[in-house]
């Protein structure tokens, strides 16, 4: 699925899409590159909450790869990704991953510096169409029947972008530490 519009345009009242940058800097340039400081290569003017925004070395990915990383992390369409995996996979560096939540619902037009390279902007899972339930008799008038609360669409799926996350940005630590050392 692509964007009909120009992908490098965030519109105010986008959701459920994530765009994926990498660079092409010099691994000891690109270890400059963080959370808090990417909006400068973005152009003039952009803003991100950099809580949302991630950026993660691609050796980190290994054995998992950025396209399966996109998918479970970011919950990522299977349609969105076919015939792009391997590209996605191949990649090398540094990726970062912005989801449309990290522009605050400002509407926003990027503008990558030249060392930065646009992979692609990729749409979540569409949810599954809910069907009305309709309480039994005997539920009618409970606390229960009227207070109980559906778990949101997704819950599950951001938990376990948080611990792939997690596990990235230890597995990157780690590999600093020991060039360092």
């Amino acid at each position: 699925m692509t964007n009909k519009q120009d992908p490098l345009v965030v519109g105010p009242h986008e959701f459920g899409t994530v765009r994926v940058l990498t660079t092409a800097l010099d691994p000891e340039d690109a270890s400059a590159i963080t959370a808090q400081n990417v909006h400068r290569l973005l152009g003039d003017g952009v803003t991100l909450g950099a809580d949302k925004v991630e950026v993660v070395p691609t050796r980190a990915l290994e054995g998992l790869g950025l396209s399966a990383y996109l998918r479970e992390g970011y919950g990522v369409a299977d349609k969105d990704l076919d015939g792009r995996r391997a590209q996605l996979d191949a990649v090398s560096g540094l990726v970062v991953l912005i989801p449309t939540s990290a522009f605050g619902g400002r509407e926003q037009t990027l503008d990558p510096h030249p060392s930065m390279r646009f992979l692609g902007v990729f749409h979540e899972q569409a949810a599954a169409p809910t069907s009305q339930m309709t309480r039994p008799d005997s539920a009618k008038g409970t606390v229960a029947a009227t207070s109980a609360k559906a778990p949101k669409p997704g819950d599950g799926r951001r938990k376990g972008s948080w611990i792939i996350a997690l596990g990235a940005l230890i597995i990157a630590a780690t590999l600093i530490l020991l060039v360092v050392a």
